[in-house]
């Protein structure tokens, strides 16, 4: 079989799906990427893709949902995670939509590659589409706490791009869910799947096998802010950790060359590292509050404290903190009392501990892929 995975072209989107495309080829089965911009980066984990926005970049598809939907950028003003919840669900049509410029350009590659199953990402609906031109099942693969169902493509304005291709969307998509089902927003999906990490591989440095002698705390914010604010963000994080008697550990990608002569001693900036390579050796994480920093940090049994930056995160950061599984702040609020708050809480460190032991128990991505081939 060839099967065919089509995350929207980000990298945030494509990674979450490619536990599930190793075990559908390491059950040998012919798998292939459709996708675009940095999300082409699934490349790195073996996996054959097609680029089907060559050029393209994510300033660019950012730039372009900013113009074109500027809704889904403006804050939330709510004042409880039900609140938060509603303002985010009220904007989903519109999240759906915010894609449709890019959708005719995967369309028109998939189509050609005559594929046997289509497994996408739900905030992205031209899984549905290349499923109902090809005439084969759809699977809806989710990336975080929030879910999109396959019943919202057909709301306007989602279902401009299937008017536009002359098809509906197909009966019977199976939907699977990677949050924990006490993390899931919204009804449960029937098929949840243990939230396997994937961030990339890396070659790890030496330090990581050296146990700390006082308490590591991760800080990571993504990949987009380490190249557009990466010192001011350094610079928050310094005045805050060098009054914690704590060691921290700064991931900036391939935004920083070296590591700045200004830092306090118990702070290290790093490039590209596994996060969960990094967080096998943390007793916490600060971070921004992107899906795959959540359901990592929630998969690996590490308290958080969330500065969220952006409505989506803020959402999840809200979910995390009802859920008891985070502190929340906003970036002002950052010192040195919030940290040793996050080290100190033993509630969170047990709700940390809770929720890896939940999603330890859901099926695998093998266990989850024999049985889509067996309803074939």
């Amino acid at each position: 079989m060839r099967i065919l995975f089509m995350p929207a072209p980000a990298i945030g989107h494509a990674f979450p799906l490619v536990p599930l495309a190793w075990a559908f080829r390491n059950a040998g089965h012919d798998v292939v990427f459709v996708t675009g911009a940095d999300a082409v980066s699934v490349a790195q984990a073996g996996l054959p893709v097609y680029d089907a926005l060559p050029g393209f970049g994510s300033a660019e598809l950012e730039a372009q949902f900013a113009t074109a939907v500027p809704e889904i950028f403006a804050p939330i003003q709510a004042s409880s995670t039900e609140e938060h919840l509603a303002a985010m669900n009220e904007r989903k049509p519109l999240i759906l939509a915010a894609w449709d410029p890019v959708v005719d350009q995967h369309v028109a590659l998939a189509e050609r590659l005559a594929p046997d199953l289509v497994v996408y990402d739900p905030i992205f609906g031209v899984g549905p589409i290349v499923a109902a031109l090809c005439g084969v099942p759809a699977v809806a693969h989710g990336i975080g706490i929030f879910r999109y169902t396959p019943d919202m493509l057909r709301e306007l304005p989602a279902a401009v791009a299937l008017q536009r291709h002359g098809v509906t969307v197909p009966d019977g998509i199976t939907t699977i869910d990677v949050a924990p089902p006490s993390l899931a927003e919204g009804p449960a999906s029937p098929v949840a799947m243990r939230y396997t990490p994937y961030s990339g591989g890396g070659v790890l440095p030496d330090w990581l096998l050296t146990p700390p002698e006082r308490p590591r705390i991760a800080v990571t914010v993504g990949s987009l802010v380490p190249r557009t604010q990466g010192f001011a963000y350094v610079e928050r994080i310094a005045a805050a950790a060098k009054k914690v008697d704590a060691e921290f550990v700064v991931t900036l990608g391939d935004s920083w060359e070296e590591q700045p002569h200004w830092l306090p001693p118990n702070i290290r900036t790093t490039g590209w590292v596994p996060l969960s390579a990094l967080l096998r050796t943390c007793a916490a994480v600060i971070h921004h509050g992107g899906d795959g920093t959540v359901l990592t940090s929630c998969a690996m049994g590490v308290p958080q404290l969330v500065l969220p930056n952006g409505p989506d995160r803020l959402v999840n950061a809200e979910v995390l903190r009802a859920r008891g599984a985070a502190h929340v702040v906003r970036d002002d609020e950052l010192d040195h009392t919030v940290i040793d708050q996050l080290l100190a809480d033993g509630d969170l460190h047990g709700v940390a501990s809770e929720l890896r032991e939940e999603i330890a128990s859901l099926p695998g991505p093998a266990a989850i892929a024999s049985d889509l081939l067996g309803q074939r």
